[in-house]
């Protein structure tokens, strides 16, 4: 299942996850369904062989999957990039 799959059919259920930042943290939570989403998301990224990278965002790209609360994206960046020199220009490693 690519990462495009995991979050179409996880959006379709209505299943949320809330992502906000506090203080030096960030929090993750959500119920079963949601931290399963995350879990599935992470494991597509780790298997997909075309590209690196995935970016899910509460205003924008796969909002559909994050409660009104957040106030932080995910963006998940699999070693080794296959846009390394992009990837530095932001900061990433």
């Amino acid at each position: 299942m690519t990462t495009d799959e995991v979050c179409a059919s996880y959006a379709n259920s209505g299943t949320k996850i809330t992502c906000q930042t506090m203080d030096d943290s960030v929090l993750i939570e959500g119920n079963r369904e949601a931290l399963e989403f995350l879990g599935n998301l992470l494991l597509a990224q780790a298997k997909d062989v075309h590209c690196c990278h995935k970016s899910i965002e509460p205003n924008g790209a796969g909002s559909a999957l994050f409660t009104e609360q957040s106030n932080i994206g995910i963006y998940i960046h699999r070693l080794p990039c296959e846009h390394e020199a992009a990837v530095n220009s932001w900061g990433g490693t």
